[in-house]
């Protein structure tokens, strides 16, 4: 959720075995740095500290003033909804950048014509990072041309056969050789995760989206950083609402050209938690070090995993279940990130 440094995780709790951890640290469950519901994390770093959104109403947001301080809640991020979105339904998994001077967001909003949960790409500034951040233009940024809004900049092609009419979600920034770029998905399966060029400033098309890969199953919330060795993405696999989903990366020389990419799983229910995903990367204050930020379920208004039940909203209303955000320092293991240690 930053410009370059937007990275995965590899959490396996064979990591912190393979830093010399005794098997009592090895078996200790990972324990939220936020304990209220932050799901869909995008973190940054902001002064000493760092900045995060999550998904809901208007992009809740919250703040750390030093890497190791108490995360503390802050107003919201969006001062309104743009003017082509609905007001029914939350904005999903957002990212926010240091761009052109400006800080720029990118959130997915609900529209019309999609159903229920259908919803296209927005983008909003703000001078402080801290301050309200207002949406850009009368019209999306990313949005296919049969939904009940205004042309978006970027119409994805409903003629490329086989995408669901459902809308597109988690956008995210990443630079490529010096120009902004968003790195977005279709929503509902199979899942197409496709790359488009921005301007300068972070606010306009620079070129239609291309389509770097597809999946039959759901592949989401695509985060890339750029390696020595090429380009590392991290994604989410799976249903959300279930322990089993988890994060999985994809590691290739080219940043447009995923055909014969490595792949792996990087966090799931090896790291004794219930639904790790939703991950993004940040560096560390005034270092190259890497931290990533993911969110997991616990229930029952305590910081434990759930267990494996949690796969309907009336179960998970029950369990009282939410997605408190976690966090881990990471290194890098033959150009594979893996987790150094959770917070």
């Amino acid at each position: 959720m930053h410009l370059r440094l937007r990275l995965a995780v590899s959490c396996v709790l064979a990591a912190t075995a393979a830093v010399g951890a005794s098997p009592a640290h090895a078996e200790r469950v990972p324990r939220p740095v936020l304990a209220f519901d932050f799901a869909d994390p995008a973190v940054t770093v902001r002064g000493d500290g760092f900045i995060g959104l999550s998904t809901g109403s208007l992009i809740p947001r919250s703040y750390a003033d030093r890497p190791a301080a108490t995360w503390q809640r802050a107003d919201s991020a969006l001062v309104r909804l743009p003017s082509w979105s609905h007001a029914d339904g939350d904005i999903w998994a957002s990212d926010i950048a240091r761009v052109d001077g400006w800080w720029v967001l990118y959130f997915a909003a609900p529209v019309r014509g999609i159903g229920e949960y259908g919803r296209c790409i927005g983008v909003a500034r703000s001078r402080s990072a801290t301050a309200g951040f207002k949406p850009i233009g009368g019209h999306p940024l990313v949005c296919p041309s049969y939904v009940d809004a205004p042309a978006a900049e970027d119409q994805v092609p409903i003629a490329v056969a086989g995408l669901p009419r459902a809308g597109v979600i988690d956008p995210s920034l990443v630079v490529a050789d010096g120009q902004p770029h968003l790195v977005y998905k279709t929503d509902r399966i199979p899942s197409s995760i496709r790359l488009l060029p921005l301007s300068a400033s972070g606010l306009h098309t620079a070129g239609p989206s291309v389509e770097l890969f597809r999946h039959d199953g759901v592949l989401e919330n695509p985060v890339l950083i750029e390696r020595p060795a090429g380009w590392v993405m991290l994604l989410s696999q799976g249903d959300f609402t279930r322990c089993s989903y988890r994060t999985v990366w994809r590691r290739s020389t080219s940043i447009l050209d995923w055909s014969s990419a490595t792949s792996g799983v990087l966090l799931d229910q090896k790291s004794r938690l219930c639904g790790p995903g939703g991950a993004d990367v940040t560096p560390m204050p005034h270092s190259k070090r890497m931290r990533v930020y993911f969110h997991a379920w616990t229930c029952h208004r305590t910081t434990t995993p759930c267990r494996s039940g949690i796969r309907k909203d009336k179960v998970r209303h029950r369990s009282r279940a939410i997605r408190p955000m976690y966090a881990a320092d990471l290194d890098w293991v033959d150009g594979v990130p893996v987790v150094a240690g959770f917070l």
